[in-house]
Formats: C-alpha cells, sequence, structure tokens
C-alpha cells in the first residue's frame, strides 16, 4: 500500500483510492492515498470542535432512547428482554417470527422457547408485549399514520393491527392518540 497522505493528523485512505483531484483534496483537505482500510482520521483538534450539524434539540430526543438501549445493555438481560431487543430490530423490516428472533439471538427457535418457558413467559408473550409498547410510543409520534404504525409493527395489514389494539386496550389507535 502506498504511504497514506496526511496533514497534521488529518489523512484520508481508501483500499482502492481513486486518482488524486483538486476536488477530492479541497473536500477531505488531504490527498486520498491506498490503505488497508476506507478511513478519514481526524487531527486531536479537528477532533474536539463541534459538529457544524449539532442539534440540541435531536440530541434531547434521541437520548432517553439512547440511555435505555445502554442501561439494557449494561444490565443482566434475560432471554425475554434477549427477544425484544431483537424484536426491536425484526419487526421494522416486517420480521415478527420465532425463527427471524432466533436467528437474530443465534440461537434455534426451540432453544428460544425453552429458554422463554424456563423464565415464566412464550414468544407470544414476548411478542405481543413488545408490539403493544411501541404502538404505545409510535401513536406519540403524530407524524406517524396508523398504516406505518402497523407497518413498522409488521403486521400484515392494518385491519390486523386495528384488532390487535383493540384486544390490548379495548380501544382504537386514534382514540388512544387523541387521549379519549
Amino acid at each position: 500500500m502506498d504511504a497514506v497522505h496526511h496533514r497534521s493528523g488529518h489523512r484520508a485512505t481508501m483500499r482502492e483510492a481513486p486518482l488524486s483531484s483538486a476536488a477530492t483534496t479541497a473536500y477531505f483537505g488531504v490527498s486520498i492515498g491506498e490503505g488497508d482500510a476506507d478511513a478519514v482520521t481526524f487531527s486531536a483538534e479537528d477532533a474536539a470542535r463541534p459538529f457544524l450539524t449539532e442539534d440540541e434539540s435531536m440530541w434531547t430526543f434521541f437520548a432517553p432512547e439512547l440511555r435505555r438501549r445502554l442501561a439494557e445493555i449494561e444490565a443482566p438481560a434475560t432471554t425475554a428482554d434477549r427477544g425484544r431487543a431483537a424484536l426491536h430490530e425484526c419487526l421494522p423490516a416486517g420480521g415478527s417470527s420465532i425463527n427471524a428472533v432466533a436467528a437474530q439471538l443465534i440461537t434455534s427457535p426451540r432453544t428460544l422457547q425453552r429458554q422463554l418457558q424456563v423464565e415464566g413467559t412464550s414468544y407470544q408473550a414476548v411478542l405481543t408485549g413488545t408490539r403493544e409498547k411501541l404502538a404505545r410510543r409510535y401513536l406519540a409520534d403524530k407524524s406517524l399514520t396508523v398504516a406505518q404504525i402497523a407497518y413498522l409493527l409488521a403486521y400484515d395489514d392494518t385491519n390486523s393491527f386495528y384488532r390487535a389494539f383493540r384486544s390490548w386496550t379495548g380501544a382504537t389507535p386514534e382514540s388512544v392518540r387523541a387521549g379519549v
């Protein structure tokens, strides 16, 4: 690999670096050299500067969820906790089956069922509880339609979501959203 081009701790490398051009040099502040990985390294001075796109309101929005997820990681996780975390990943991609969650947890569906049974729960209970909790959270976000929420929760159609939501709450998603 070629020597890495740098300016006072700042460098850019690519496994297959493009031919040097004024545009890429102007953009990165250095010419791109070949290296073992695609990477941009900032000087210590640059790394200490605030991001130009720093947005306190976005941080305020995301920070509680990030703290919650960090707490989940740090706490000893039960199989149900790990299943719920996997569902947070699988549901928006359309995966609500035990097979999808077991694959995410790198275990077999049978082992997952057995471990949940030892904890006094079932896969269906974890799935239902996770969907209900997420549905309530999503309904608080007025920018999401009920159809979008149904999709994010991996329901085949909006009517299936309505029926499930009514069984959990005795109310419609719209009435819960409206605070009725």
